[in-house]
């Protein structure tokens, strides 16, 4: 069939939409094939809700220290077997280590053996910020406070007196300071932190219990589920609102079990409730964490505290907090949340009260919500389909219209034994070789283009004898 018939256009453009398709939505896949992080626990880590988790540095399964710097990204919807990876460019090596990133989003800082630095997302490069002598203790952690351009640091900074207090970073100035307010709490280090907007203040928790903190007030008890007293590299993190506070995981050290519950606290009820449990090969220590559109997210970590290290069976795990539920696929929200704080009738105080367990241990709902990419990839194929159907439809009726147009207008007898109808594709072929296409009369003579030949043929005439002649 010719290339200009209207069904092989139709082909044409339907395959150029394909293309364009295919193009259009290729970044999506693209991040899954270039990059894939080695699993990795001790990693510093921070996320802002709707946009990424952001991972850097740790141990990999040898143990040694690992370089990679990457972010989950959670703007997008995925599945827990292929997040959303995207490199950013390379970090400290240290694990363990203070990070976090400015309430703007606009910079990553990290802490490692004394040395402040920053990730500007802007240059997309990290920067050397200051040297601290005293700012030398693993298993440090770090939140942005309600100033844009400062980053909090519990017992990172180191007195004259040998005591420590909050190390307070000024982003904008690139220099550090001190409240100069001490604490008995212990251990000050290997905790997890995090800054919460309903309260307006920071929860602070290690193996001793929970605490509160704020600049203007110090450090206050705040009371936490008896279960996590005695762990470590469990992980902490309060949703952008505040309404929501997640503590998964952590281990004990004197018999080495580590744990796969997970606990939420609703902060303007100052209730907490425990979730079910992953499996025990799912549950982890010092991972990475971070909560969007109503989902906790964990990354890495390690089952037991052993050597060599014993790695989760799933390197990402989701727990949807709608329906206390463990996922197998992150939805993305629709519109970035912001980080305003509900007002409360009565400012809440520290009296919290932890609910019985709302479920027992269960397995990963694999079912989950639909992917995003699936209904695209769907509605794609299905408009393909009818539209291919459509064009097919339309060529065969098109074809079928002339046909009988040729039947009943321009008939032409060849050989004066067969008779052909001949259609566009034919009349175009014999025009090329320079013969005129015209309507015969079967008993007349006609004279073909002198160009070509002086011979006289009759209507019934067959033309591959004319060399004879």
């Amino acid at each position: 069939m010719h290339w200009k018939h209207p069904m092989y256009q139709t082909a044409c453009l339907l395959l150029a939409y394909i293309i364009c398709l295919l193009f259009s939505i290729s970044p999506h896949f693209s991040v899954h094939a270039q990059f894939q992080p080695v699993l990795a626990f001790e990693s510093s880590s921070a996320f802002i809700e709707g946009r990424g988790l952001y991972v850097l540095g740790g141990f990999n399964a040898a143990p040694a220290h690992i370089t990679q710097t990457f972010m989950i990204d959670l703007s997008i919807p995925w599945n827990t077997t292929r997040p959303a990876y995207k490199t950013l460019p390379l970090g400290p090596t240290a694990n363990w280590f203070a990070s976090a990133l400015s309430v703007d989003g606009q910079k990553w800082f990290a802490l490692t053996d004394g040395t402040g630095q920053v990730l500007d997302f802007q240059s997309n490069e990290w920067v050397k910020f200051f040297t601290s002598p005293g700012a030398r203790v693993f298993g440090l952690a770090a939140a942005s406070g309600p100033e844009t351009e400062k980053v909090y640091i519990p017992f990172g900074y180191l007195n004259q007196d040998g005591l420590r207090s909050m190390m307070i970073v000024d982003l904008k100035d690139k220099s550090y300071s001190t409240d100069n307010i001490t604490s008995s709490i212990a251990p000050q280090n290997v905790y997890t932190f995090t800054w919460n907007a309903y309260l307006k203040s920071f929860l602070f928790a290690n193996r001793a219990g929970m605490y509160k903190y704020t600049p203007s007030s110090g450090w206050m008890n705040f009371n936490g589920p008896q279960e996590l007293l005695a762990r470590e590299g469990n992980c902490m993190v309060s949703s952008g609102s505040g309404s929501k506070v997640v503590l998964f995981g952590g281990g004990i050290i004197a018999n080495n079990p580590t744990f796969g519950d997970i606990f939420i606290l609703d902060v303007p009820t100052l209730t907490w409730k425990k979730g079910p449990s992953t499996s025990p090969e799912d549950a982890r220590r010092s991972c990475a964490c971070a909560i969007s559109n109503d989902y906790f997210i964990a990354w890495g970590g390690q089952v037991r505290n052993d050597r060599p290290v014993i790695a989760p069976k799933q390197m990402t795990l989701v727990y949807d907090l709608k329906t206390d539920k463990w996922v197998s696929d992150y939805i993305a929200p629709t519109t970035i949340p912001t980080t305003t704080i509900p007002t409360a009738t009565n400012p809440p105080g520290n009296d919290v009260s932890l609910s019985p367990s709302t479920s027992s241990d269960s397995k990963i709902d694999t079912a989950g919500s639909p992917s995003l990419i699936g209904l695209i990839v769907g509605a794609i194929c299905g408009g393909l389909t009818i539209g291919l159907i459509a064009g097919i439809a339309y060529g065969y009726r098109d074809r079928k219209s002339r046909v009988k147009s040729s039947t009943s207008d321009n008939p032409v007898y060849m050989n004066g034994q067969t008779n052909k109808f001949v259609d566009d594709e034919d009349r175009n072929e014999e025009t090329s070789r320079g013969m005129k296409t015209v309507q015969l009369d079967p008993f007349k003579s006609y004279q073909g283009p002198q160009s070509l030949s002086t011979h006289y043929y009759t209507a019934g005439y067959d033309y591959s004898n004319r060399e004879k002649y």
